[in-house]
């Protein structure tokens, strides 16, 4: 029940209206996969546009959680169902969007639980 996007780019890390505030777009085009999520200013410093990473979203803990860029846990906000799976959570009470165009049964089951985990390696 594991949502693994490999080969993911950072597409690019905004500021936002919120002093110390950046948003962090990651784009898997292989997976059809898209996260955008707030994060602090300290927590992006070791993340830059380009860089590729994998992002790991389970609902059990994630074995190579310490040594990811970020390891967090967040909370399921809302799923939309529909041509593919948008959902909505919070990481730290600060706003995570993941948008999958084709998910498995496997990747929609990791968000039956109120949380997940979510690792940037």
């Amino acid at each position: 029940m594991v949502i693994r996007l490999k080969n993911a780019t950072i597409e690019s890390i905004e500021d936002t209206e919120t002093k110390r505030l950046k948003v962090v777009k990651v784009i898997a085009k292989e997976e059809g996969a898209r996260v955008s999520l707030e994060l602090p200013e300290v927590l992006c410093s070791t993340m830059n546009p380009r860089d590729e990473v994998t992002v790991i979203i389970d609902s059990k803990p994630i074995a190579r959680g310490n040594n990811a860029k970020l390891y967090a846990e967040g909370k399921v906000f809302r799923i939309r169902d529909e041509k593919g799976v948008e959902v909505t959570g919070t990481v730290g009470g600060l706003r995570m969007t993941l948008d999958l165009s084709s998910p498995t049964a496997a990747q929609r089951k990791t968000f039956d639980h109120d949380k997940f985990l979510i690792a940037i390696v």
